[in-house]
């Protein structure tokens, strides 16, 4: 990438500066050390060529899936067991210590990290019957 036909990087990698609140408009341009470049306000005007390698890289950045089902909650002295179906297919996840592990985004959409560190998302706590409600809730 070249900017202003001044300085040129050759190894760059694209983020989403506000992946959970507004991920379709702020687009960060990062160096190989991680160092902003610069910022593309509404990365989806870009061209049509620019855009397909925008959507390509973020595609393999940010897999987050969004739980549909809860098959079943348990809940085992603190450790939550999730068997859920997502967007992505059916999913086990094991989340330990609930509070450090979940993020409330709003009144009604929750983002938690199991124990591996993967993300998922609940984007309607209401959609999953009551005792998943009743996990959910302890977040907010």
């Amino acid at each position: 990438m070249t900017v202003r036909d001044e300085v040129s990087y050759v190894d760059v990698r694209l983020a989403r500066a506000l992946p959970l609140s507004d991920p379709d408009h702020y687009l960060a341009i990062r160096d190989a050390q991680d160092n902003d470049i610069g910022l593309v306000v509404d990365w989806r005007r870009l061209d049509a060529t620019s855009l397909r390698v925008a959507e390509a890289a973020l595609g393999r950045s940010y897999m987050l899936p969004k739980v549909l089902k809860v098959n079943k909650v348990t809940d085992n002295f603190g450790v939550i067991l999730w068997d859920v179906v997502t967007d992505f297919g059916q999913k086990r996840y094991v989340v330990r210590n609930l509070r450090d592990n979940s993020v409330a985004l709003s009144t009604t959409r929750v983002l938690m990290s199991d124990a591996d560190g993967d993300r998922f998302e609940f984007p309607d706590i209401h959609s999953y019957g009551p005792k998943a409600l009743e996990v959910l809730l302890k977040v907010l």
